[in-house]
């Protein structure tokens, strides 16, 4: 298993310092606070800043001061993520639907879409990545009337299992993956309710990975979620909420990926599981050539190629 990055300001102490001070903070006055504290956090952080700096410059192709201000902005884009777990666990669903930009509430958060595959009762498979927040992409799932079962892995540290708990509650399951077998089995019985269930899908957690093009150089990904579809005949959907402003998101929705045929004969679908793998990661890279600023993996993603 990979291992992330981890730094001493990921701590119980510091969460509850921002999530106690913030809420008190107006909200006109928390982006120019924001914009300090990513700088700070730019300049402390050095280890983190050239993974992204090596991520980036494979995305942007640029380099030296137009990249580190790329860099930058990731920074800041993660300060509106922290900032935003002040607010969205506990937010009603007319608030979380309050911070989308569009008017169309409905439109805008794809619900016809999802709601289509749903009836198809094989349940749905959402394959997002640390794009933008995914924290928010759980809450807005709930609004279809069913569990949903976020996919994660949950370190046995004190600040992962705080922000699990805000994460959770009776319409939002953590499945976490550090379970195995056991936790491929539940989301296999919660699809099989016609549940949805939300993978991240830009970390390998465990070996069952394949290696995709992905900005003209191959990546690991995680096979798993499109094993799953075709083991229950679930759809992928890939998505994700990108930040259009301080706390205002916008959903970007691919086309649903039919599960993997399971028989050879069968011209429903491919029956490679790695080519609906390949169209997902496809919708990432189509997502990052404009929104690269909000992924927010802070180590090398292409760790033997990003240090030649």
């Amino acid at each position: 298993m990979t291992r992330w990055y981890q730094h001493r300001f990921h701590n119980v102490t510091t969460h509850r310092i921002v999530f106690s001070t913030i809420p008190l903070v107006p909200r006109f006055l928390q982006p120019p606070i924001a914009l300090v504290t990513a700088l700070i956090f730019f300049f402390l952080l050095k280890r983190e800043r050239q993974a992204v700096a090596r991520n980036l410059r494979r995305i942007s192709g640029k380099r030296g001061l137009a990249l580190q201000w790329k860099v930058y902005r990731v920074f800041y884009s993660f300060c509106d993520f922290m900032v935003s777990y002040c607010y969205v666990p506990h937010a009603t669903h007319e608030q979380l639907l309050s911070m989308l930009v569009e008017k169309d509430k409905d439109k805008a958060r794809g619900a016809a879409k999802i709601d289509q595959c749903l009836a198809e009762g094989h349940g749905l498979i959402v394959w997002t990545a640390h794009l933008g927040n995914s924290e928010f992409a759980s809450r807005l799932l709930e609004m279809h009337g069913r569990p949903v079962n976020v996919a994660r892995l949950v370190e046995d540290k004190p600040a992962e299992i705080m922000l699990r708990n805000l994460m959770s509650n009776e319409r939002l399951k953590i499945v976490d993956l550090s379970g195995g077998v056991r936790a491929t089995l539940d989301l296999l019985q919660a699809l099989r309710r016609n549940e949805i269930v939300a993978i991240q899908g830009d970390r390998v957690y465990r070996h069952h990975c394949a290696d995709v093009p992905f900005f003209s150089e191959p990546a690991a990904f995680p096979l798993g979620p499109f094993v799953l579809s075709q083991v229950s005949g679930a759809p992928v959907m890939p998505g994700f909420v990108v930040r259009q402003g301080w706390l205002r998101y916008r959903v970007l929705m691919g086309d649903p990926i039919p599960p993997p045929s399971s028989s050879p004969s069968s011209e429903a679908a491919d029956p490679n599981p790695q080519a609906g793998l390949r169209e997902a990661v496809g919708f990432l890279e189509k997502t990052l050539a404009t929104h690269y600023d909000q992924w927010l993996n802070f180590f090398d993603f292409w760790p033997v190629v990003s240090r030649d």
